[in-house]
């Protein structure tokens, strides 16, 4: 490792890592402490979202991260009651839906969290770089080249590092979003207290969640996987100031509290891996840079458990700055390129809060009224806020009106695609993907149809290893003794998924550039004369 690293990223959670896996990926030399002594056990934040999936398909991670995980199951919905022993039903928080060319990972999937940042770290110490644990950012100052910073190790020295830039993935409680005196804007439900932790249970099935409703009371055991017993618990008291006790909890009192509540003692329990007091936060800073210091996260944000967006957003705000810090300090880009990552992110960021807070304000309330409901032996009750759609997979999520995004031209979009929206077609031939095509270091300029040598010359402007051209033909073109013409990547979309999905018509010229954390920049229909004049005033708000 250089002695002065381009990147200090402060916080080894998933948003540290996954900046640091790009940022490695595209040549930056990169640092990143914690300042835990060893890795933090625990499945916490386990949901893993279609749209941070599709991200892991680019860095060729999905498979390892899936394997890690099962997709959400049902929940078996419990009237308390020793003598209760089958559930009253079950339900699922989200239809399932199922995988096609447009949308290959629409289901969310259940990752303990230690296992998917194992996934992560290995990845990472593949290109070189490992997490340095027991190492806390206790203060830092910035001059006009870069950053430097205080460290406190285990052992108790003190080191005074130098870096280029400095990122805060340092989690709620963050000493880069303090020390840059940023606003935390929100609200803490301090009177909401829940009990949560990972504990070892036998008597209940790991193929479901079970969840117990005893108004106001909720009581929870979440599977960690389908063939374990190891389970994360949750238990909400429902009335404010129910939990009285101040320090840490005991794995005896949750057992205790579980049997109260549900009165099941034929469920027994095993250890404990991790406990601890929870109050919902929901805050977000109104800033996520100052100079050459950024937050992102939970630095930067803190969402309700509701819907699982906290670590799925702390990932895009990683994927969304890696590419942008890399092509600065490759050279490639000038500093204003990096504003645009609190210009795209904030917005984002407040929509997120908002479905979540009001789907958390929404649930329990229509989950205690279903209870009730159901023991008067009315129908089934509504379980409040929707949680379905484009929200919560955060598919829907789109950067358009960002200042460094090419609106759609005058000509129209093809229909489904607009610059701003990430994108996710494939095409036909053996499968393969575009998401396994996209590269989180580069630019990608879809050219569907011909004219590629006109494009090829194009992009031979641009600064190098920065940009790849992927042309893809229409089912009907012969390909058997096709030559790439100066493109990098050469697709034939023999079953017709990727015209379709792009609304391409065979014979059309259109081109759609795909930035590297697989956001759409520009789509441009009509002839290849236009396309060759547009391309460049894209790349122009890019790289200067």
């Amino acid at each position: 490792m250089e002695t002065e690293p381009q990147v200090l990223i402060a916080g080894a959670g998933p948003s540290g890592l996954v900046l640091a896996l790009i940022l490695r990926r595209s040549g930056v030399h990169v640092r990143i402490i914690d300042k835990e002594p060893a890795y933090r056990p625990g499945s916490r934040g386990s949901g893993v979202q279609a749209r941070t999936l599709e991200l892991y398909a680019q860095l060729g991670l999905y498979q390892e991260i899936a394997a890690c995980g099962a997709e959400i199951p049902n929940i078996a919905l419990y009237k308390p009651g020793k003598e209760n022993l089958t559930p009253q039903k079950e339900f699922r928080l989200t239809e399932r839906a199922e995988a096609t060319p447009g949308m290959p990972y629409p289901n969310a999937i259940n990752i303990p969290q230690d296992a998917h940042e194992a996934v992560l770290r290995g990845a990472l110490a593949e290109l070189g770089c490992t997490v340095e644990l027991g190492v806390e950012l206790t203060k830092f100052s910035q001059h006009s080249d870069g950053v430097r910073a205080t460290l406190k190790h285990a052992d108790g020295a003190e080191e005074i590092a130098e870096t280029g830039w400095l990122i805060g993935a340092d989690g709620a409680h963050s000493v880069v979003r303090k020390g840059l005196g940023l606003n935390f804007l929100g609200e803490t439900h301090e009177e909401q207290e829940m009990l949560i932790g990972d504990i070892e249970v036998d008597g209940v099935s790991p193929g479901l969640w079970h969840m117990w409703a005893d108004p106001p009371r909720t009581m929870v055991l979440r599977s960690a996987t389908p063939d374990s017993n190891l389970f994360m618990f949750a238990y909400v008291p429902g009335t404010p100031g129910a939990v009285q006790h101040a320090g840490p909890f005991t794995r005896d009192e949750f057992v205790e509290t579980f049997y109260e509540v549900t009165q099941r003692t034929d469920i027994t329990f095993g250890k404990a891996t991790w406990l601890s007091r929870y109050r919902p936060n929901m805050r977000m800073v109104d800033q996520m840079r100052a100079g050459r210091v950024f937050v992102a996260g939970d630095a930067a944000h803190c969402h309700s458990p509701a819907g699982g967006q906290g670590l799925n957003s702390s990932v895009q705000d990683a994927a969304n700055l890696a590419w942008k810090l890399a092509l600065v300090i490759n050279h490639h880009a000038p500093d204003a390129l990096l504003d645009t990552y609190a210009e795209e992110r904030l917005r984002v960021i407040a929509q997120m809060l908002q479905l979540t807070t009001a789907l958390y304000n929404s649930t329990f309330d229509a989950l205690r009224l279903k209870q009730q409901l159901d023991a008067d032996g009315t129908e089934d009750a509504p379980m409040g806020t929707d949680r379905n759609g484009a929200g919560l997979s955060m598919l829907g999520v789109n950067y358009s009106g960002s200042s460094i995004i090419a609106e759609d031209n005058d000509a129209g979009p093809p229909p489904g695609v607009r610059a701003g929206l990430r994108r996710d077609r494939r095409p036909g031939r053996k499968e393969t993907s575009l998401f396994e095509v996209f590269d989180v270091a580069l630019h990608t300029v879809l050219l569907f149809g011909g004219a590629a040598s006109k494009f090829s010359r194009l992009l031979q402007g641009l600064p190098v290893g920065t940009t790849q051209m992927v042309q893809i033909l229409p089912a009907s073109v012969d390909t058997s003794s096709l030559k790439a013409d100066g493109v990098d990547i050469v697709l034939h979309d023999a079953r017709g998924h990727a015209y379709a999905g792009y609304g391409v018509e065979a014979g059309e010229t259109v081109v759609v550039v795909v930035r590297p954390d697989g956001v759409v920049g520009m789509v441009q229909r009509g002839s290849a004369e236009e396309a060759v004049a547009d391309v460049p005033e894209y790349f122009a708000k890019i790289f200067g």
